[in-house]
């Protein structure tokens, strides 16, 4: 991986000519997760550059495909290219105009934030979901945990932090036992957190990070949002938020899919 202040030197042909005419400082903004990521301008317009190697995040197929298919039906980053060699991955996109809600400057007015991330997030989970091509539904979380298990990626100790107890499959095998049923899918972000939903004059601006999108469960949400919204504005917002949407959480949900993290 690349040191923090360090640009790609060695970049694909593609994405060289992706990036043709803009230049970065080589600041690296990667959080927690596994992607390095990169900010270039040109005098027009900015972007990003996500390099990943194989992990346990989502390859950043993933996410171009997500992205792609949410072009005209959601504010999100537009894809720019797309290159894989071997087991790195370079994903190029555009910026969404705003800051990150985490970002201290959106908490002036705390219940107008909880109230606009709630209408946002009802709004995602209104989009039409009949050709969408991402499966994340209990099923399909299964079955993916299962081919992690497969290739090695998930460990007791990831079990372990969840706190769930047993081996991998074991600890699968609990959560297969007692998955949530779902009458009807909607689509979900799969980590609507506030570090990924963008502000502009005090409204919801658009949504990043989407490797984890898909139709599920909108508790997939849910869980997200009450862990980030706590974590950010506090716990006192937790109730304001979900009043916001209207709901009120099943814990057992919540805890099933805070459980099936430790999978993919």
């Amino acid at each position: 991986m690349y040191r923090e202040t360090e640009r790609p030197l060695k970049l694909p042909g593609e994405i060289e000519r992706a990036l043709s005419g803009f230049t970065t400082s080589g600041e690296n903004y990667k959080t927690a997760s596994e992607s390095d990521v990169f900010r270039y301008t040109s005098s027009d317009q900015t972007v990003f550059l996500k390099i990943q190697g194989q992990t346990w995040s989502p390859p950043l197929s993933r996410e171009r495909n997500a992205m792609v298919w949410l072009a005209d039906k959601l504010s999100v980053p537009e894809v720019v290219a797309y290159h894989r060699d071997g087991d790195r991955e370079y994903l190029i996109t555009t910026a969404i105009e705003g800051i990150s809600s985490e970002n201290d400057e959106c908490h002036g007015n705390k219940q107008h934030l909880v109230e606009s991330l709630a209408e946002a997030l009802l709004t995602i989970h209104a989009l039409p979901i009949d050709d969408c091509p991402i499966d994340k539904t209990p099923d399909a979380l299964l079955d993916e945990g299962r081919r992690r298990i497969d290739d090695g990626i998930v460990t007791e100790e990831m079990v372990v932090e969840v706190g769930l107890s047993g081996s991998p499959s074991e600890a699968l095998d609990g959560l297969a036992a007692r998955r949530p049923d779902l009458d009807r899918p909607v689509f979900t972000h799969g980590d609507y957190c506030l570090p990924n939903i963008m502000i502009h004059d005090n409204d919801v601006s658009g949504f990043i990070d989407l490797g984890y999108a898909g139709s599920g469960d909108p508790y997939r949400d849910y869980k997200a949002a009450r862990y980030s919204v706590k974590r950010n504005l506090g716990e006192e917002w937790v109730g304001p938020f979900f009043e916001a949407m209207g709901v009120t959480l099943d814990m057992q949900r919540i805890n099933w899919y805070g459980e099936i993290e430790a999978f993919g």
